[in-house]
């Protein structure tokens, strides 16, 4: 057995004390989750608004999934942008996907007004096909994108797989007919499966450091104004008319709105005293999927890069998952830049209900084997004889119903509000949420939106029980 052995988290070095909640306070946003959803909509509700801010973390900022994904930035949601179309409709899901893809040039101003110095890694990547299924459902990613006024992602196809030759005109815009070897090549592939390729804009960032470096800057910036405390839970939240209160250890604070940017797993309470109860709908919002990842460190001899792949078989009956899915990200390794980290993941687990999930268990070595057996027989650059890996992590991600971010007030009780669901790519729906926050919090009125959390209204009858109901330790 392996320890959870994250980089994001090795690689923060702190020396800043944990400092809990040491007294009752009186505020204006209380928010709960110290993760990159929970630092980023502080940053922009203390930049936006001249509201008080009380951040609060149970454990260490940073130490919850942020600090332990695969640290691969891309704006796809991982739901067919089809389905969301048939969900919301045309307008408002290409308004929702313009809307992840602008955190992109949020996380540009954070950057310029902040002078953070965690290395930020923007290209191109790539994502590879193995059969028609999958090229006909990027081909349709292609059209609503090009229909909503979205520039569509370029697609090559393999000459040799004579797919370019049987598929509807309707498409023929969308994709370019390439040599195979072409497509290979970028997608850095040994097997001859692949038979067509998307390209998109991607990056790679340290998220863990991100946010520990932001949180920093924050302490610095609005002193006086922000405050936070880390293993400091949340036991119980009692939201009244205007106002709400946690109890968190065994003090309290008073504050007008209460922002959760959590994984949706804690073990706290909401008592709802103005009408309906929503302790039960909030701990069934989400489901969870524990990520299994690994890295190893190589010579700095290629540059950042990600690549996803769908295999046309599964490479180990063991997958849990069923869907042979696996990603790498590759950048220079920050701890002192003369060499690459290489990442990979795709083994996932389903959280049954009531489980309890805990970041002190062991990276289960099947895992890692699973990665290791992907990477020998799909990837060019694995290293021949083999390689030691220097790190083996999982994390706890949480997937909304409909596979979408929640964004916005409870409806039930607006005084709770809700950023959360990473649903597997976290990094730009958390900025974005941040930033859709703080407009709220401004007092600004916003239309209608996908991430709007619609299934939380006072009209839908609770959720089954025990769908979903995790515990964190």
């Amino acid at each position: 057995m392996i320890p959870n052995h994250s980089p994001w988290i090795k690689q923060l070095n702190r020396t800043r004390p944990v400092v809990p909640l040491g007294e009752d306070l009186k505020t204006e946003v209380v928010i709960v989750g110290g993760g990159i959803a929970g630092v980023i909509t502080a940053y922009f509700t203390l930049r936006d608004t001249d509201k008080n801010v009380v951040l609060l973390e149970a454990d260490k900022i940073a130490h919850g999934a942020t600090g332990h994904n695969a640290g691969q930035i891309t704006s796809r949601i991982e739901r067919p942008l089809a389905d969301i179309v048939a969900e919301f409709g045309m307008d408002m899901a290409i308004s929702g996907q313009k809307s992840i893809e602008s955190a992109w040039l949020l996380l540009e101003e954070i950057y310029a007004e902040t002078q953070l110095q965690t290395p930020l890694y923007r290209f191109t990547g790539y994502t590879g096909f193995t059969n028609e299924d999958q090229v006909l459902a990027e081909l349709k990613i292609a059209s609503y994108r090009a229909k909503g006024g979205l520039t569509p992602d370029p697609i090559l196809i393999a000459a040799e797989s004579g797919l370019g030759d049987s598929l509807s005109a309707e498409f023929k815009q969308f994709y370019s007919v390439v040599p195979q070897a072409d497509i290979l090549s970028i997608l850095e592939a040994k097997r001859a499966d692949y038979i067509a390729a998307v390209s998109e804009q991607k990056g790679c960032l340290n998220s863990a450091l991100f946010t520990e470096e932001l949180i920093g800057y924050l302490i610095a910036k609005h002193r006086g104004r922000f405050s936070f405390f880390e293993e400091s839970p949340a036991r119980e939240i009692t939201l009244k008319e205007g106002s709400g209160v946690l109890n968190v250890l065994e003090h309290k604070i008073e504050s007008v709105r209460i922002v959760l940017c959590t994984n949706g797993f804690e073990n706290f309470h909401i008592n709802n005293e103005t009408g309906t109860a929503i302790d039960s709908k909030f701990h069934h919002l989400v489901l969870g999927r524990i990520g299994y990842m690994a890295g190893y460190i190589e010579p700095l001899t290629n540059p950042p890069i990600t690549i996803s792949y769908f295999p046309k078989v599964r490479e180990h009956p063991d997958d849990p998952t069923g869907e042979g899915y696996f990603y790498l990200t590759r950048r220079p390794h920050e701890k002192d830049g003369t060499d690459n980290l290489v990442c990979a993941g795709g083994p996932e687990e389903v959280l049954p209900n009531q489980a309890i999930y805990s970041r002190q268990d062991m990276c289960v070595e099947n895992t890692r084997e699973m990665i290791d057996d992907f990477l020998q027989q799909n990837y060019r650059n694995y290293p021949e004889g083999g390689t030691e890996y220097a790190f083996c992590w999982h994390g706890l991600m949480a997937y909304t119903p409909n596979g979408i971010r929640r964004i916005g007030p409870e409806p039930c009780n607006p005084v709770l509000m809700y950023n959360l669901g990473c649903n597997g790519v976290g990094i730009l729906p958390s900025i974005y949420g941040g930033k859709r926050i703080s407009e709220f919090l401004a007092g600004k009125e916003l239309p209608q939106s996908i991430f709007d959390p619609i299934d939380q209204r006072c009209e839908v009858e609770p959720a089954e029980p025990g769908l979903g109901a995790v515990s964190v330790i």
